[in-house]
């Protein structure tokens, strides 16, 4: 991929040319936050011994997140191998919403979380190939069974990341309590396909309800409720596999950020990740992409990167080192716990004259 760095005077709408993008309302996050800089990975096993260089690579070079698309490997083991090994940068799994077993896919991603301490987000798959279906044993689903399944589980999804309290481990040793069970809930989700009792088998994790979007590629097959009403905003996806001049992407980026929509949808409608598709790794993706985002950053169209490690490997305002989640980043609120005392989990041990 060649990039082309010219000076000019486009800008994120509303910021004056030269202005510090950083400044200003968009640096704080909510409805004018910056989108994030991502570059998409493909995790074909032939990839997997240089993956990690290439993603703290990455890191360096000031790319907010990695997404990873699936290419052998599954996409969530390779972000949990990439976790302990870079500070900074998000990752996101694209990986499928339709034949899994949801309460299964969910902890995944909780535990993702935890080790990548709240760096972990979703970029959600409505899989369409008969062949997945076939593997688990299900009927293949037509495009509105897969968009209501995909929405029920992105629901049932975030209920069951929200069953745990944030102060629901005591470790009270003395008394031999690891939880206190009046803290946890349960998920009680019924759906048109499924159910999950719950409680979540893994703790809350660090950012509680993790982001969740769905790339450009795959919103036709996750439906119009899960891309433009349930995720956490729109992913454009910039196609660099022939190159790309930084002039041509700086206007898509524009382009797209001018657009607003109003309503109920405006939320899932506002970028929050530019990503970046197919990048040529044999032809030194590390100085394009550097290249690019400071081009992009000079604009005022992306966030500032999270902080990379030093040469020593220290990250002193990393992700890890700071508490900054990929929310924090995205410009996402926090998600408070809440708690349903009809869904709370002591109400089991209790006699049905007790419960009443």
């Amino acid at each position: 991929m060649s990039t082309t760095v010219t000076p000019d005077e486009t800008t994120r709408p509303g910021a004056a040319p030269g202005t510090d993008p950083s400044a200003g309302p968009s640096a704080e996050g909510g409805a004018g936050a910056l989108p994030v800089l991502a570059v998409d990975l493909v995790t074909a096993p032939s990839l997997l011994e240089g993956l990690a260089p290439l993603a703290r690579g990455l890191e360096e070079a000031g790319i907010g997140a990695l997404t990873l698309s699936d290419g052998g490997l599954h996409p969530i083991h390779v972000a949990a191998h990439l976790a302990p090994l870079t500070r900074g940068i998000g990752l996101l799994p694209r990986t499928d919403a339709i034949y899994v077993e949801p309460f299964h896919l969910a902890t995944q991603l909780m535990s993702l979380d935890h080790i990548s301490h709240g760096r972990a987000g979703w970029l959600l798959q409505a899989e369409t190939d008969p062949s997945a279906a076939e593997a688990v044993g299900r009927e293949v689903l037509g495009l509105e069974a897969t968009a209501r399944e995909a929405a029920d589980v992105l629901e049932a999804a975030r209920t069951i990341w929200g069953t745990w309290a944030p102060d629901a481990v005591v470790r009270d040793t003395e008394r031999g309590v690891y939880v206190d069970a009046s803290r946890l809930q349960y998920a009680d989700v019924e759906a048109e396909t499924f159910s999950v009792r719950g409680p979540a088998i893994t703790p809350r994790s660090p950012q509680g309800l993790l982001p969740v979007f769905v790339a450009d590629t795959d919103r036709a097959d996750a439906g119009e409720r899960v891309s433009g009403e349930l995720a956490d905003g729109r992913v454009l996806d910039l196609d660099v596999s022939g190159g790309a001049r930084a002039e041509e992407l700086a206007a898509q980026i524009a382009s797209a950020l001018g657009q607003t929509a109003a309503g109920p949808s405006a939320d899932a409608q506002q970028v929050r990740l530019v990503r970046l598709v197919g990048l040529d790794l044999e032809a030194d993706p590390l100085g394009t992409v550097r290249q690019l985002a400071e081009e992009l950053r000079s604009r005022g169209l992306i966030a500032p990167a999270p902080a990379a490690p030093d040469a020593s490997g220290a990250a002193s305002s990393s992700a890890s080192a700071s508490g900054r989640t990929l929310r924090d980043l995205l410009g996402l609120p926090e998600t408070p716990f809440r708690l349903d005392p009809a869904r709370r989990a002591d109400r089991a041990r209790l006699t049905s004259e007790e419960n009443a």
